[in-house]
């Protein structure tokens, strides 16, 4: 029964880890089922970003007739698109595996079932490893909704989607998150007949609702969207799949067909394949394991963290998990887990990046707030860009201007919203810094430090100084 000093099952973000316990000189299993790299490089974040680039270049392309210029779409060559995708995958797996092969102190069980069968102790396929500290970094899965007859159709996901070999000249895309409206903004950017279906009466719920409503808007003009449906039954006719839904305001039935059907409903815990309740570690009513804010577990030597923890399904989180976790398992110090400015980004049209609370949370949290909204266009280079829609919305706290959260919708909202996200970091995370900061001018950066701005310093409005480059579009 071979021991380490280390077990970590999950090879997404637990790759990094294994780096950095091997370079203490720390004997480490890896393990994963999947090749190497976890969802992110390998169907997720990286290659749907691929994918989402080009149908961003086609949508700002259709948008050039506002501002004097028109250019037109002679073609999508798919191939080269997926060519591109799966050439990112592949070397990306070809450099960890050659990593982890030239190292001494790492040994990768990869591509057999695993499952926890004591406290440290797992069983890989047939070999029993057990370790002195163990980490769960064993990500998240697809939820697939049990209606009838789906299995039998068939139906995408994001672990299968990239495989496809040419685009479906029409899917069903059903579910209304992050992964439903990105993939909604890919196809039919590139043109296949996209309809959305989606139980819920908005499009990303989580979302501030000023930002669904705006994802709603925007998509609609692309996408055939119906929300407040509840999918029933799917069944093949010809060489279609038709889904049957039940409109949740009206109760009635309604029949949507389309060549493909894709299922993006959410996300559950990959931990429940690991019978985590052999180790004693605690699991909530969802299947995610409980930490504490050191992402320890409630046993000792063993930590988690990731998407199996369910604090925040984003890659980025999961980096900052693999920080902690190492500082707190590994050496002498102990650093806290700070999730009151977790950052993340809709990949879709329009493009969104949000950080910190909502606007109903800080409602339901019962603090006094202030909040200001301001549009693209009230700023020189949104007006230059001719983008009539896209606008910015902070929440600060009354009596101390501690920023509460921000939420942008409009070109570029994932890069720019980060500025706001190292304020919120930074001293006593307060607006301060966008009173006294010199911004670029004319850039789309003068709207997120205009908006605080103008919030509650009329004497700091850089509209009484600068209206004459925004005219009366304010």
């Amino acid at each position: 029964m071979p021991h380490y000093d280390v077990l970590i099952v999950g090879s997404g973000v637990g790759y990094g880890l294994a780096r950095k316990t091997s370079a203490k000189g720390l004997k480490t299993a890896l393990v994963d089922r999947d090749p190497p790299g976890g969802t992110c490089p390998n169907r997720g974040c990286i290659p749907s970003k691929i994918w989402i680039t080009v149908a961003d270049k086609i949508r700002e392309a259709e948008q050039l007739t506002s501002i004097g210029a028109e250019m037109t779409l002679d073609s999508v060559d798919f191939c080269t698109i997926r060519d591109r995708t799966q050439d990112w995958i592949e070397r990306g797996q070809a450099h960890k595996r050659t990593y982890i092969e030239n190292d001494d102190n790492i040994d990768f069980y990869e591509g057999e079932v695993a499952e926890f069968t004591g406290m440290k102790a797992l069983r890989v396929g047939t070999t029993e490893i057990t370790a002195d500290k163990v980490i769960i970094a064993s990500g998240s899965r697809p939820v697939i909704p049990p209606v009838e007859g789906l299995e039998e159709a068939g139906y995408l996901t994001n672990r299968n989607v990239f495989d496809i070999e040419r685009l479906p000249g029409s899917i069903i895309i059903i579910g209304g998150g992050y992964i439903a409206v990105e993939f909604a903004h890919f196809f039919s950017a590139l043109g296949t007949n996209v309809t959305l279906i989606g139980r819920n009466s908005r499009l990303v719920p989580k979302a501030d609702e000023d930002v669904s409503e705006a994802i709603l808007k925007g998509i609609s003009r692309y996408v055939a969207v119906q929300t407040d449906h509840e999918v029933l039954s799917v069944a093949m006719e010809e060489n279609l799949k038709v889904v049957t839904a039940r409109d949740r305001t009206t109760v009635d039935e309604v029949r949507f067909a389309a060549h493909e059907i894709m299922v993006a409903t959410g996300r559950r815990s990959n931990a429940d394949m690991l019978r985590p309740e052999v180790t004693g570690v605690e699991v909530d009513g969802r299947g995610w394991i409980v930490t504490d804010h050191h992402l320890a577990t409630n046993v000792e030597g063993i930590w988690a963290m990731g998407d199996a923890v369910n604090r925040g399904q984003f890659r980025h989180t999961a980096d900052m998990h693999s920080r902690i976790l190492f500082i707190n398992a590994f050496t002498e110090e102990h650093r806290h887990l700070d999730e009151h400015a977790i950052p993340n980004a809709v990949f879709t049209w329009p493009q969104v990046g949000s950080v910190g609370m909502t606007e109903t949370q800080v409602k339901e949290a019962g603090l006094h707030y202030h909040h200001s909204k301001m549009m693209y266009k009230d700023v020189s280079k949104g007006y230059a860009l001719g983008e009539e829609e896209g606008f910015i919305k902070v929440l600060v706290e009354a009596d101390t201007d501690r920023i509460l959260g921000a939420h942008m919708v409009g070109p570029e909202a994932a890069t720019l919203i980060q500025q706001i996200v190292f304020v919120m970091n930074a001293g006593d995370g307060s607006l301060e810094p966008f009173r006294w900061s010199q911004v670029i001018h004319p850039t789309l950066s003068e709207v997120v430090s205009w908006v605080f701005l103008s919030l509650h310093h009329p004497e700091d409005d850089p509209m009484s100084e600068l209206g004459e480059h925004v005219g009366a579009n304010r």
